[in-house]
Parts: structure tokens; C-alpha cells; sequence
């Protein structure tokens, strides 16, 4: 991923903006801040559409990795951005590690 990527979440209640330079980019901070709520909305949105009530604004497609098949899903996704939380059951797994 080459360049500036800016990308909007929001719903009623919510908006977060980012702006994204690196191939990867950790989002950080306190515990209550919205991290797993971001990538809750993401996941809404990426199975449910505008239904979901969330609106997603981004020149790349967003993907969320939150399953047990994840190798298979990252193979399958081309020119998105990727959100993982860290609270999926994989990512602490050895095999999420090696790669």
C-alpha cells in the first residue's frame, strides 16, 4: 500500500477518522478508547452493508480478519486494508506468528 489512505468509520453515535502512511500500522491506546469498537463497526459493515448503520469511507476496500480461516481470507483479499483485533483467538496463535 503505496501513499496516503484516509478512512472514515461512523454510524450515529460514532466517527473515527484515520489516516493511514505505512504498509502497517498498530493502532494503539488505553483500554475504553475505541480500538475493538472500530473494528466491530468494520465487521458490521463488511457483513451487513449500509444495514449495518455504519458508513465507510476509504479509496481501499476495509477487511476485517477475525476468524479461524484466516489464511485462507488474507490470500483472498487484494489492494485492502486488514484490521485485526487484538482479542482474536488466532492472533496469539503460532501459526498467526510465522507469517
Amino acid at each position: 500500500m503505496k501513499g496516503k489512505h484516509t478512512i472514515t468509520v461512523s454510524n450515529v453515535k460514532l466517527q473515527f477518522t484515520l489516516d493511514l502512511t505505512r504498509n502497517i500500522t498498530i493502532i494503539r491506546g488505553d483500554s475504553g478508547t475505541g480500538k475493538t469498537t472500530l473494528v466491530g463497526m468494520l465487521r458490521d459493515y463488511e457483513r451487513l452493508g449500509t444495514q449495518s448503520g455504519v458508513t465507510v469511507r476509504s479509496d481501499k476496500a476495509c477487511r476485517v480478519l477475525d476468524d479461524m480461516d484466516w489464511e485462507r481470507r488474507l490470500l483472498e483479499y487484494k489492494d485492502s486494508i486488514i484490521f485485526i483485533d487484538e482479542g482474536n483467538r488466532f492472533v496469539g496463535s503460532q501459526a498467526f506468528a510465522s507469517v
